[in-house]
């Protein structure tokens, strides 16, 4: 009995941990976050170790003995805290590692800034293994938390690169961000200017300033798409084709979000049905590499019936070859977006294009959205 109790408390916890990860606060939907934007307080899970929580600063209930189920940036005493979003399979993140180890120890010997800087990671679209691991095999001096689901990644307007370094002011107002470094710096000294510019920027000049369109439209050129509307529509057509059925005509709709998707009228035998299919686009995850473009089609009880890749990349932006398209196809196809399934290292990347797997995954993941707009549409009863 009490075996089972305590086997329901962990539950409770596990349910607390994952309802708080999510983001509070958000940006602009689209809008990348620049300097003069306060941070979102989003609360990540407390999966660090009691080294990592005593260097932030982070309170613990009971004296240390037991940890916070959940916590977030605010807790953290520091005037500034430099937050980095990295990914394990990200070959910049793999580069800069070292140097944010070399900025650390700098700090940590400066008597003028030890204790007032604060470092923290955020492993976008990594789970806590792969955090671990990297950490592991960088030998990082600063606490990473995982950031499995792309949510405080997204938080932040989804720059469409790693690393993406924000300088992080703390104010009575909350967290200030003061400056933002987006792709790889191999100059530490560069960086603890950085560090300092931000600890003696003006706070009141800084919420004045303009926002920096430069990286929303880098993120724009690098989700740009040559297919025209034309085109697109004989792709979605392309996408809705099977052996089994006619496909009679298809059609773009707008949900009401937004969203747009095609509508496919198809025939088997005498039995008349929709089939849908969604343009998916997302921005890299890491500096170098390319956005991701795909089309996935399901059916009216929302199970995956094909997968048509536009432009997919694995290791130095090469395409996939026919043999991994067809491995994503195996992954799909027979899923429903109305359960979604995290990502799975072991079933679901893809040789040398771990990332493109995992944000094809988190897309189709993020569609039961899709399936709710077309009921209220009356397209799926």
């Amino acid at each position: 009995m009490k075996k089972a109790k305590n086997f329901l408390v962990m539950l409770l916890i596990a349910a607390v941990i994952a309802i708080s990860y999510v983001p509070a606060w958000a940006l602009e939907k689209g809008r990348i976050i620049t300097p003069g934007d306060f941070f979102p307080e989003f609360s990540f899970p407390m999966t660090l170790a009691n080294p990592d929580i005593e260097y932030l600063g982070i309170p613990q209930k009971f004296f240390g003995l037991v940890k916070a189920d959940s916590s977030s940036l605010k807790e953290a005493k520091a005037e500034l805290i430099v937050l980095e979003y990295l990914n394990k399979y990200c070959f910049s993140c793999q580069l800069q590692a070292p140097v944010m180890n070399q900025v650390f120890t700098m700090v940590d010997k400066d008597p003028q800034l030890k204790g007032r800087i604060k470092f923290l990671g955020i492993g976008a679209g990594n789970n806590q293994r792969e955090v671990d691991s990297f950490r592991a095999e960088k030998k990082i001096l600063f606490p990473i938390v995982p950031d499995p689901k792309f949510l405080a990644y997204e938080a932040i307007g989804d720059p469409g690169a790693t690393p993406f370094t924000l300088f992080i002011r703390k104010t009575d107002s909350g967290h200030l961000v003061a400056h933002i470094k987006v792709g790889l710096t191999k100059d530490p000294e560069k960086i603890l200017k950085e560090i300092n510019d931000s600890l003696k920027a003006d706070v009141n000049a800084l919420l004045k300033q303009y926002k920096d369109p430069s990286p929303q439209q880098a993120k724009s050129q690098k989700l740009h798409l040559r297919y025209n509307e034309e085109e697109l529509l004989k792709k979605a057509q392309e996408a809705m084709l099977n052996p089994k059925w006619k496909v009679l005509q298809v059609a773009k709709i707008n949900l009401p979000d937004g969203e747009g998707i095609y509508v496919g009228d198809i025939q088997a035998g005498t039995q008349k049905a929709y089939l849908f299919a969604k343009l998916a686009s997302r921005a890299p995850t890491c500096d170098i590499c390319h956005a991701t473009h795909f089309i996935f089609t399901f059916n009216e009880k929302g199970e995956i019936v094909n997968f048509l890749p536009l432009k997919v990349t694995k290791l130095n932006n090469l395409p996939w070859n026919e043999k991994e398209i067809e491995q994503m196809k195996q992954r799909l196809i027979g899923r429903s977006i109305l359960q979604p399934v995290d990502f799975d290292l072991q079933v679901d990347t893809i040789s040398s294009a771990t990332v493109t797997a995992h944000l094809i995954v988190d897309s189709v993941n993020k569609a039961k959205s899709l399936y709710e707009g077309l009921k209220s549409k009356g397209y799926i009863k």
